[in-house]
């Protein structure tokens, strides 16, 4: 786990929408003001579960572009136009999408509080998503879920003794 770093995300003069995808996820210099990280307040910070940092940095370039400006814009406050939520995980999963000429890719994600959650990352050829990759993603919002009432448990404790 940690925070995502956007180094990476190439500066973008206008919207790029493939032959393969519709999805608008890329900067739009005329709408976004990115004058500096002074100007830009994050109203929320990113984390991975499990390998899934890896496998998005894995992700060929301009898909990796798209979806990390996604999760930029989640980092911000503000919903992506193409975010689809995928009840099979669970409540409040949501699955950022891209695509080119080999694959379509994925990011199963939560809003936890104040931090967005990357459950699972992953690419496929078909419409349905895997079962083995609904089952990665359900496992690691269990443990997530456990890790909070933990925590939560743990602090009224703390309050208690004092």
């Amino acid at each position: 786990m940690g925070h995502f770093e956007f180094n990476w995300l190439p500066r973008v003069t206008e919207v790029i929408v493939t032959k393969h995808t519709r999805n608008m996820y890329t900067s739009n210099k005329k709408s976004d003001d990115f004058s500096g990280p002074a100007s830009v307040r994050k109203v929320a910070e990113v984390r991975f579960q499990g390998d899934s940092k890896q496998i998005l940095r894995g992700f060929p370039d301009s898909v990796k572009s798209d979806l990390g400006y996604a999760l930029y814009r989640l980092e911000l406050g503000q919903t992506p136009p193409d975010r689809k939520p995928v009840q099979a995980v669970g409540s409040g999963v949501y699955e950022l999408r891209e695509g080119d000429a080999r694959a379509w890719y994925r990011v199963l994600y939560i809003r936890r509080e104040k931090v967005i959650q990357v459950l699972h990352c992953f690419e496929k050829r078909s419409n349905a998503i895997e079962r083995k990759d609904i089952e990665t993603a359900k496992t690691r919002l269990k443990r997530l879920l456990e890790a909070e009432r933990e925590e939560k448990k743990n602090a009224k404790q703390t309050l208690r003794k004092r």
